[in-house]
């Protein structure tokens, strides 16, 4: 669920907050609105899920909020197949682990070379192969890091352990993107 809020960002940086219910996104918007967006599998109102982040919350203070609240889901789609007779799939429509982590893009742009190639050859049914060959590391990528997070020990270390091995989560970074 996502609900921007008037208020001057306090940063020009995505910032991330994480609770035992999930995660939080704070994304300045314009120079007096932010968004907020929590990801959580959790059930509840936009305002029960903003009471387990209460770092941020103090951050909003008594900030008015500029929109309704908007939620999506789930963040991973899913496709059985990428080809069906001469129509293929490319970007998020061939599917996603995470709609956030711009997976979608990447996997876009390197597939779409294939598509291409599947199509002036005259041959779509190739496309499903070149696909999967082509997007297995960002998908394993992505995968990865939702399993790490998922997981309670792991979780809390993940932003601690990007900040002490920055080269490291760079290159991770670098690769998905």
């Amino acid at each position: 669920m996502r609900q921007h809020f008037a208020i001057r960002p306090w940063s020009d940086l995505v910032e991330v907050y994480w609770s035992s219910l999930g995660e939080a996104y704070v994304t300045p918007v314009a120079d007096d609105l932010v968004g907020v967006a929590v990801l959580t599998s959790a059930r509840g109102s936009f305002d029960d899920h903003l009471r387990a982040f209460p770092r941020l919350r103090a951050r909003l203070g008594d900030a008015p909020p500029a929109s309704g609240v908007l939620g999506a889901g789930p963040l991973r789609q899913r496709v059985r197949r990428r080809v069906a007779g001469r129509v293929l799939l490319v970007g998020d429509s061939a599917g996603y682990v995470d709609a956030l982590t711009g997976e979608g893009i990447a996997v876009a742009l390197r597939t779409s070379a294939e598509l291409v190639d599947c199509v002036v050859a005259d041959r779509p049914e190739d496309y499903e192969a070149a696909w999967r060959r082509v997007s297995w590391e960002c998908r394993a990528l992505t995968a990865s890091l939702l399993w790490a997070r998922n997981r309670s020990l792991l979780a809390p270390r993940i932003v601690p352990a990007a900040a002490a091995l920055p080269g490291v989560y760079g290159a991770i970074v670098n690769r998905l993107t």
